[in-house]
């Protein structure tokens, strides 16, 4: 995959769960890591031994990933 930024090639990857659901939140919402539980938000992965792939690019510092769940 090209970066969309800068047109390089990215390199496929996997970004793991850990104890937590790992989301993506609006930054005026953001409350702290024990508040964002209760913030509803873009969940990226569940909990434990989930898993979303994602393309790094080494020359802007990105990852591009496919949302699973929305809003």
């Amino acid at each position: 995959m090209k970066c969309p930024y800068c047109n390089n090639d990215m390199v496929l990857g996997v970004i793991r769960g850990g104890r937590d659901s790992v989301k993506w939140i609006p930054k005026e919402k953001d409350k702290g890591a024990i508040l964002s539980t209760f913030i509803k938000g873009i969940i990226i992965l569940e909990w434990m031994d989930s898993k979303v792939e994602g393309y790094y690019c080494s020359e802007c510092k990105k990852i591009t990933i496919d949302v699973p769940k929305q809003l």
